[in-house]
């Protein structure tokens, strides 16, 4: 992909806006930053730090008119100066706010940046005559100062929540979305393997976790988290702990790399030293089940509740829960994102939508029972980007 160009479908965009009378998109999330810019600071992974006059907290606006004309803006901080240069991002119009640098020997455009990001905003908007403009603005992440500051500076504009537009557009992944995931989903298969196979009685979960981060690591991909949980322990805790595995225990791996901002999302469950006991093995077979179900029935046109009925049946006709209040969930720029395999999500798939397929259970005595697979929606129905074995494989020899 171009630096040049933009990461999603800018016309889509403007489709979006125009349905809902909006002149431009204006976000503040690491993700929605990420997503519309194709850049993320990457200091503490663009969470909010105290800048360096102890003043203000770090936060960059990204906004994207709906006629692609006006031209995008982005708010980086004074510190970012050199970073957003040397990274090149497609938005050409970078609005620095902070505190003041200084450069020896050479200029710096902080020397004369507003200490208010709000200012900055502010007077991209109005530079592009959006100033008494109709905004849709990412509420649920802005702070509360920064939207009374933004009302102060833009009496005359108009704010709304942005939230359906930019979930309508993330949820059709691009080309270069889809690859991304790809990539990171099958490096992410390959991380699993490798700490499987390293399993011995003396790893410890913790022991587990380092492994899956090193393997990532080591492949080009940032690790995001893990739940690590051995045997019945997984019932009501999969942090990872320093227990080790008893021979006979189902070793339950969840795991979460990110590469290029994009996320995967797979889970499986072996076993170490030896096939578990009959309940485990019957849980296992369960969710097996669930799982291959889902994969045959998801597909374009399929209902998100109608799937997740599907789970709940498949799990109760052999005497299972399914944990959680969905069996799955959208995946790109956040590891959860919509849409929801849940009872009420209406929501119709269709090709390019990237999804976690996760029936997932807690059995008292077995523990935690979950496979998981990051799904491309197909033109004829879906694609498993993570291809790792979902069978009861034992890892590992019993002392």
């Amino acid at each position: 992909m171009s630096r040049k160009t933009p990461p999603f479908d800018y016309a889509r965009a403007s489709i979006l806006m125009d349905e809902q009378s909006v002149e431009a998109l204006l976000v503040c999330s690491r993700a929605n930053v990420g997503y519309l810019a194709d850049y993320t600071y990457y200091t503490a992974q663009a969470l909010p730090f105290l800048l360096e006059d102890g003043r203000e907290w770090s936060l960059s606006f990204v906004g994207l008119p709906r006629d692609p004309v006006l031209g995008a803006f982005i708010t980086p901080v004074t510190g970012e100066e050199g970073i957003i240069l040397h990274a090149d991002p497609w938005i050409e119009d970078r609005r620095l706010w902070g505190p003041p640098w200084a450069y020896v020997g050479q200029a710096t455009a902080s020397a004369v940046a507003p200490t208010d990001v709000a200012e900055a905003v502010a007077t991209a908007l109005r530079d592009r005559g959006l100033g008494a403009g109709r905004i849709a603005l990412e509420m649920a992440a802005v702070p509360a100062n920064r939207f009374l500051r933004l009302r102060e500076l833009l009496p005359d504009a108009e704010f709304v929540d942005a939230a359906a537009i930019l979930w309508a557009l993330r949820s059709i992944k691009s080309a270069a979305e889809i690859q991304r995931l790809r990539h990171v989903a099958a490096v992410t298969d390959a991380a699993v393997k490798e700490a499987y196979e390293q399993l011995d009685a003396g790893c410890r979960e913790i022991d587990f976790e380092r492994r899956l981060a090193g393997a990532l690591i080591a492949r080009g991909v940032t690790y995001g988290w893990c739940s690590i949980a051995y045997g019945p322990k997984g019932a009501t805790l999969v942090q990872p702990t320093e227990r080790v595995p008893a021979p006979g225990e189902i070793v339950r791996v969840d795991l979460v790399g990110i590469y290029e901002g994009y996320y995967s999302d797979i889970s499986r469950v072996a076993a170490f030293g030896r096939q578990p006991h009959k309940e485990a093995q019957r849980a296992h077979a369960a969710i097996l089940e669930t799982n291959a179900v889902l994969r045959k029935e998801t597909g374009p046109g399929a209902r998100c509740g109608d799937l997740h009925r599907l789970a709940c049946d498949t799990l109760e006709e052999r005497g299972f829960r399914l944990l959680a209040p969905y069996a799955g969930h959208g995946i790109g720029r956040d590891v959860h994102e919509p849409p929801f395999l849940g009872a009420d999500d209406d929501t119709l798939l269709a090709p390019s939508m990237v999804l976690d397929l996760e029936p997932t259970m807690r059995v008292a005595g077995v523990g935690s029972v979950n496979i998981e697979d990051m799904v491309l929606i197909t033109d004829s129905g879906c694609e498993s980007l993570t291809t790792f074995p979902r069978d009861l494989l034992v890892y590992g020899h019993a002392d």
